[in-house]
């Protein structure tokens, strides 16, 4: 059974159980019928997300009939670490099925007052209240240039973003993308980006939110190949340009269908500016409107374009808007790009 567990085989796992069995998890809550059990496991074994429990001690009581018997068992788990498990079996046509499994944490007696005050606590607050905070102590912290310490802040949040259902994960590692990125770590940006495609591809989404949100992972995938393109050693640069176009291709297939106009537009004048296509870039700047594009990134890019055709004063313009945009974390990040492409001009 816990072996089954550990691969993720969900239909192994449940046929240890009897049909009319009882999962007793370690919060009180959780006296789970079979078909509570499932509605909890099926989703993370179907993602691929089993748990590891390996007995390090077992007993086993048979009754005189040999009908029916009583366990239990020392258990080491991967994140529970010391566990312990109890329960019944009965005999059914020949096979042994479990009854009631008892899934318990042992508390030593000597930091039980420990435990006990931490269980007597108050409740934290809701995740989307914490990530909220956090999210707007990265944005501070970004804002004083310190893009590690909002990493930090986001971070703590992930593995239990993971266990959520819906997006939440896929946002905080796309955030910690653009952190990594203006860190000047365009390597860990693009494991970042990597995570977040793990992390739809878990996410509880219809098929069309599902499309949409992964163009983001996409469109960021094509921007840092090109980036870290134009930053390999020459020996590398065919063929690191070459994963970066392939990249900007599986975004624009996925794009074209969902009319995302101006995300095409921008990853256009942004490669276009890279490889000095000057007039392709203002091109494909020109059919975006500034004004109604409140996303900095995309404003950024365009004020590459026009300055990349001395087109000043419009990449100025541009760059107003940036300033004057409402407050979210890309905002720091793009600010302080901005310095730096400007303390590098300079150079």
């Amino acid at each position: 059974m816990h072996e089954a567990a550990a691969r993720a085989d969900g239909g192994a796992y449940f046929d240890h159980f009897a049909d009319d069995a009882v999962f007793l998890g370690t919060d009180a809550t959780e006296r789970w019928d079979m078909r509570t059990f499932h509605a909890y496991a099926d989703p993370r074994f179907v993602a691929g997300k089993g748990w590891t429990l390996r007995a390090v001690r077992r007993s086993v009581t048979v009754s005189d009939d040999g009908t029916f018997a009583y366990f239990d068992e020392d258990l080491d788990g991967t994140r529970l670490g010391a566990a312990r498990g109890s329960g019944v079996l009965a005999l059914q046509s020949g096979r042994w099925k479990v009854e009631v499994y008892n899934l318990a944490l042992t508390i030593p007696n000597d930091r039980f007052a420990e435990v006990r005050a931490l269980v007597d606590a108050p409740a934290p607050p809701p995740f989307e209240q914490r990530r909220s905070t956090a999210y707007a102590e990265a944005t501070a912290d970004a804002a004083r240039g310190d893009f590690v310490g909002a990493d930090r802040r986001l971070d703590l949040l992930v593995e239990e973003a993971g266990r959520r259902d819906g997006d939440a994960e896929f946002w905080l590692h796309n955030e910690k993308t653009w952190l990594r990125w203006a860190a000047g770590d365009l390597a860990g940006a693009l494991d970042e980006v990597n995570r977040a495609k793990g992390a739809l591809a878990r996410a509880k989404l219809s098929p069309a939110a599902s499309a949409r949100t992964g163009l983001h992972e996409k469109w960021d995938r094509a921007y840092l190949l090109l980036e870290l393109a134009q930053s390999a050693a020459p020996g590398l640069r065919v063929e690191a340009n070459k994963a970066a176009d392939v990249a900007r291709a599986d975004y624009e297939a996925a794009a074209a269908p969902l009319n995302d106009h101006d995300g095409q537009a921008v990853l256009s004048a942004f490669f276009a500016v890279r490889r000095h296509q000057t007039k392709e870039a203002v091109k494909a700047a020109d059919s975006v409107d500034p004004a109604a594009d409140g996303d900095v990134q995309d404003l950024y890019v365009l004020s590459l374009a026009y300055a990349a055709a001395g087109q000043h004063d419009k990449a100025e313009a541009v760059v107003r808007r940036i300033r004057d945009a409402k407050e979210y974390l890309m905002k720091p990040l793009i600010l302080h790009q901005l310095k730096v492409d400007r303390a590098s001009f300079k150079k």
